[in-house]
Order: structure tokens, then sequence, then C-alpha cells
């Protein structure tokens, strides 16, 4: 958290880590919970309904004077699963709070749904650990972890998406003083913790290009800005192109033109940057043989989800696009394609909602 200079009153005020649950919380989310959903979700949303009703009866009692706006106990969202997950989620100040709620804690980590990490529409601020027990009738507040620290946590040790769409988070990670949330909510600017959407917006703008990169100037070592030559960009990376299939791509020159050009996703992957490499040769009948490639420029591998996009003709009514996605310990990803000069093709790279966009003439 940003060094901040707080009250010395806040400091002695705050000390609270769980709260009885009343019969009238029961009651509530009975209520709440009876939606004629299957048993499992229906556990679920009333363990939701527990914790949020419990959560806000601790903040009012603890800082009456606090902003608390609940968004929903149990908002339904449709996941990339295809699956729906229930979003608990409350504004404290200005900040957004999701709610993990849990009735046991056996293990060192848990897991919650990627989206609630990654998506514009469901990301946090914050997300504050609840453990209900249901038969002690107590809320215990567990600790708290900022969008942007997950994120760091999750890119440092390399904790990647589950197979079933979920992501890791180690119990280790949590901040157990509670009432450094509250501190940040009452003293922190909101833009000191950026979310994907926020991200979505300004990254959309720095890399969504409207020059039109003519492949034939690279044939006159005419570069449009923010494109280099290959095989001089890559001298200057800490990472080679010897790796995988773009070995023989890039080593064997049997490419004519090669161009490469740096991006990044910003907080989404903590600044981690890639190439965009598009390769050109001629081929029959005057057609040219295109490669687009996505590499890591200064790690081993390109992270899980990773997509790359080509659309020919993306201009007229006869457009066609191809595409392919990032697996685990994927060093590269690539299309190749056949199109004749004076032809226009578009290349997305995207991940988790943002994308970075160039447009291409032959």
């Amino acid at each position: 958290m940003n060094a901040l200079v707080y009250p010395q009153y806040w400091r002695q005020k705050l000390s609270h880590k769980f709260v009885w649950l009343e019969p009238e919380h029961f009651e509530e989310a009975k209520k709440i919970s009876n939606c004629n959903l299957d048993e499992a979700r229906e556990w679920k949303v009333y363990l939701n309904a527990l914790a949020l009703l419990g959560f806000e009866q601790w903040l009012r009692e603890t800082t009456p004077d606090i902003k608390i706006h609940r968004v929903s106990c149990s908002i339904s969202q449709r996941i990339s699963t295809n699956a729906l997950i229930d979003v608990p989620i409350l504004i404290l100040e200005d900040f957004n709070v999701y709610l993990i709620t849990v009735d046991n804690l056996d293990n060192d980590f848990l897991t919650i749904p990627e989206e609630v990490i990654n998506s514009p529409n469901l990301a946090a601020h914050f997300y504050v650990l609840l453990q209900v027990s249901e038969e002690e009738e107590k809320l215990t507040i567990y600790g708290f972890l900022r969008h942007d620290q997950i994120v760091e946590h999750c890119y440092t040790n390399n904790l990647e998406i589950q197979e079933d769409g979920s992501c890791i988070l180690m119990l280790k990670w949590f901040d157990q003083e509670i009432n450094n949330l509250l501190l940040s909510a009452r003293f922190l600017e909101v833009k000191a913790i950026p979310l994907p959407s926020q991200f979505k917006a300004n990254q959309a703008q720095k890399n969504t290009s409207n020059i039109l990169v003519s492949l034939s100037d690279w044939l006159s070592g005419i570069f449009t800005e923010g494109w280099q030559s290959t095989e001089i960009i890559w001298k200057t990376l800490p990472i080679n192109l010897d790796v995988g299939f773009a070995r023989s791509v890039n080593k064997s020159n049997s490419y004519e033109i090669s161009g490469t050009k740096l991006f990044d996703f910003g907080i989404l992957l903590n600044g981690e940057s890639f190439a965009l490499v598009v390769n050109q040769k001629s081929a029959v009948n005057n057609d040219k043989d295109i490669l687009v490639q996505i590499l890591p420029s200064n790690k081993q591998y390109l992270p899980l989800g990773l997509q790359l996009k080509v659309t020919l003709n993306y201009n007229t009514s006869e457009s066609e696009s191809q595409e392919v996605t990032a697996r685990t310990s994927d060093n590269a990803i690539q299309l190749e394609f056949n199109e004749s000069p004076g032809q226009q093709f578009k290349v997305e790279v995207s991940f988790n909602g943002a994308v970075v966009t160039e447009e291409f003439l032959l």
C-alpha cells in the first residue's frame, strides 16, 4: 500500500476481526437464497448473503461514518466456462469490494473464478476473505488483498489460470490486519488501484494503430513508427529468436523481410512484453506468403490464453479470419497465409479483454 500517514485515532479505533451473526441475518439470508436454485448454488448464495450481511454490520459498528453501498448479495454472471457464478459485491467509499466467502479454510490456498480478477465487469479494488461458521453463528474476517497485489503475486509466483477457469490465491498473501482495508478506503485515491476496465480503455487507445503498415516499404528499409527490422531489434532483447519453430523461420533467412513491434498489456501481465513478428516472402503468381508470430520478449513462455487472430480482407464483405491461442508452455504462436499484393489484413493480439490491433497493406 502507498505510504500514507493515518490519524492516530484511526490506528487505535479499529481492532475487530469477527462479528456474531444475529437471527435476522439468518432469516434474511434464507430469503435471499430461496430462489429455486439447485442445492449447491443455494448453499453458496446463502453463505454469500450471511457474509455480506455480517460484514456490513461490522463495518457500520466499527466506522459508523464510512460510506457503504450494497451492489448485490448475489449477482449471477455467466463466465467463460459457460457456468454461473454468484458475485457478492459492495462499494466501500468509492472502492469496489469483492467478498470471498468460505465455510472452512482447510488448505493454505483457495481458488476464485479468474473473471472476478480480469473481467472489466467483475474486477474489484479489494478482495476480502470471510469465513462463515454457521453452527457457531460467527463471521470471521480473515483478511484482504488489493487487486494490484493479486496481479503481482500471480506474476511473481508464475501462477497460471487453472483448466477450470479458476485462479489460485495463497492465504499467506492476505493482509490479516483488516484495519488497513478501512484506512485504505478512507485515505487512498481510487486511481491508485487500477482495474482492468480502466486499463482496457487506456490500452485500447494506446495500442490500436490507425496507421496502415505497408510491407512493401520494408523491402526498402522503411519501417513505420514502432516497427523495426527483426534482425536488428532482437539483438537488443534479453531473449533471442532461437526458440521453438521460430528458429527455422528467422535463422534460415527463408523470408525476404521480417519486422517486429514490441507491446505489452500493462497491469494485466505486470508489464511483461511481447513481440509481434510479421514475415514476408514471394510466392507463385506474384502472391506473398505471410507468417505472423507472437513471441515473449523477456520471458521463456507466453501466458496461457493469449490469442492471435488474423483477418484477411477485413474491410470487405469477404473477410475471413483464423486464430490461435497460447497453451501451457508455448514459447510462440503463429498463423501463416498467402495473399495477393494490394490486399489488406488485420492482426489482433488479445488477452482478457485487452486487444492490440495492427493493420497491414501488402
